[in-house]
């Protein structure tokens, strides 16, 4: 009996050293861990809020489903509906079933509104269309996209063209050119 009261006594000190090893190293990581972030948010703004590789997703105001990713987000805490972002990628699942996509260096997204903004090096690819440019801005509550600064666009099946401002509307799917001085729109229209 006496041997078997020590063998239960033995599984139970070597149960209990394991556990407490365990939730030493658990817990030993989990400051280094808070340490770090801590370091991290020290270093901001205290009036910014800082996140990085953050989606955004829902439907805009006419209906399209969208998704936007961005490597960091921030926001400042005044403004907290105006996202300003870095590395964006959207995809915009129309109910055509087509998909619109946009890339750009820096964006802004505005969770009221549901509006984006697309800046630097934006390209934007559509079925077989590529238009790349400055500026892109998407209004929610009309499907429209305004497209600016030194816009040329690629079609596989259409041609090339270059122009100042482009208004693409994702319900009708037409496109205005328009130039900001007396320049005309250059197209090239493939046979």
């Amino acid at each position: 009996m006496k041997s078997r009261k020590k063998k239960i006594i033995s599984v139970q000190i070597i149960i209990f050293l394991v556990a407490s090893l365990l939730l030493y190293k658990t817990y030993h990581r989990e400051n280094k861990y808070v340490e770090e972030a801590q370091e991290v948010v020290v270093a901001n703004d205290p009036n910014t809020n800082s996140f990085n590789d953050i989606q955004y997703s829902g439907f805009d105001l006419t209906g399209n489903r969208y998704v936007l990713d961005a490597s960091n987000a921030t926001f400042k805490t005044k403004t907290p509906e105006r996202i300003n972002m870095k590395g964006v990628v959207a995809n915009f699942y129309l109910k055509d079933n087509t998909i619109l996509t946009v890339i750009s260096d820096e964006g802004l997204y505005n969770n009221l509104t549901l509006d984006m903004e697309f800046k630097q090096n934006v390209k934007s690819t559509y079925e077989t269309n590529t238009l790349f440019s400055d500026e892109l801005i998407y209004f929610s509550d009309n499907g429209k996209l305004i497209i600016s600064g030194n816009v040329r666009g690629e079609s596989i099946k259409k041609g090339k063209f270059f122009a100042d401002n482009v208004e693409y509307n994702l319900t009708n799917k037409t496109l205005d050119f328009s130039m900001f001085n007396d320049g005309q729109v250059n197209i090239k229209l493939k046979n």
